[in-house]
């Protein structure tokens, strides 16, 4: 039996953002400005429509929430779909905001993206709070995407999807400055590009890989060490409840209607039990050769 289930189908053009809500999952469907929302205790799937676009979400640590629209930060009502716009952003012509995080004092970290996907064009962005200026703290990526703080908060992890690896940045106390990141891996011969990325409650490293139907466990040393498939080509971003369960998220676009047919459960959310995984494939994410970056487990 597949240790990935379809829990819900909303039929996303493009899953992001899974997050958890108390017991419910939530995730994202930006170009369909929604808010999904999943029970587990009924099955229940809703929605909630958003006057604009949010590309991820965050929850601070007095339980609000805050998502990051195109070219600033919101404060979010969940329930009831209300955003409330801060400051625009200093980013750099053609680009938006994309997936972000939230550190143990409250601020707000965001990548970025070039909308044609030009190279170099991405960078990191904070903000104390929704309402506070927005710096920015790096710039050079591609794709600036899934974000996590590890190490009890010295080290943020990036992925950045253009460039197919996974940087550590450390961090100076509870400064916003970053120091210069180190690659904890390039993902070579894993399938598909890095996209989403979550912590396990055992602080292993998970990454959603668009293109590559799984979800890849990494090592302390950058390899990628269990991979569980996901019955979806393109998988975005992914959560783990208090259970130990990751809800995942897929998306339906750039898949023909042949391939749509093939793959039924794509743009839905789906539950996996991790311990299912399979070994990966001997060398799939060693960078065979790169800083490795043991201290951020």
């Amino acid at each position: 039996m597949s240790a990935a289930r379809l829990v819900a189908q909303p039929r996303a053009l493009v899953g992001e953002s899974v997050r958890m809500d108390r017991e419910d999952v939530i995730w994202l469907d930006p170009p369909g400005r929604r808010l999904l929302r999943w029970s587990p205790g009924d099955g229940r799937l809703s929605e909630v429509p958003l006057a604009h676009a949010l590309w991820s979400l965050g929850q601070r640590p007095d339980g609000t929430w805050v998502g990051a629209g195109e070219d600033r930060f919101f404060a979010v009502d969940v329930h009831a779909g209300t955003l409330t716009p801060g400051p625009l952003a200093p980013l750099a012509p053609g680009c938006r905001f994309n997936d972000m995080t939230v550190d143990a004092q409250g601020g707000l970290w965001v990548g970025s993206m070039h909308r044609g996907l030009l190279h170099a064009r991405g960078g990191l962005f904070f903000a104390a709070s929704p309402d506070a200026e927005v710096v920015r703290v790096a710039e050079g990526l591609g794709v600036a995407n899934g974000m996590a703080f590890v190490a009890g908060g010295a080290c943020l992890l990036v992925v950045d999807t253009l460039s197919r690896t996974l940087l550590a940045y450390p961090r100076r106390g509870d400064d916003p400055s970053l120091d210069e990141p180190t690659v904890v891996t390039d993902f070579l011969t894993a399938p598909g590009k890095p996209d989403g990325m979550a912590v396990a409650p055992d602080g292993a490293v998970w990454v959603a890989m668009w293109g590559g139907s799984c979800i890849l466990q990494l090592a302390a040393n950058g390899a990628a060490e269990r991979m569980v498939p996901i019955p979806a080509p393109h998988v975005g971003s992914l959560a783990f409840g208090n259970d130990g369960i990751a809800y995942v998220s897929t998306s339906r676009a750039r898949l023909t209607e042949a391939m749509l047919a093939d793959h039924p459960g794509s743009g839905g959310l789906f539950a996996v039990d991790t311990r299912a995984g399979v070994p990966a494939k001997a060398g799939a994410g060693d960078s065979g050769g790169v800083r490795a970056a043991a201290q951020y487990r």
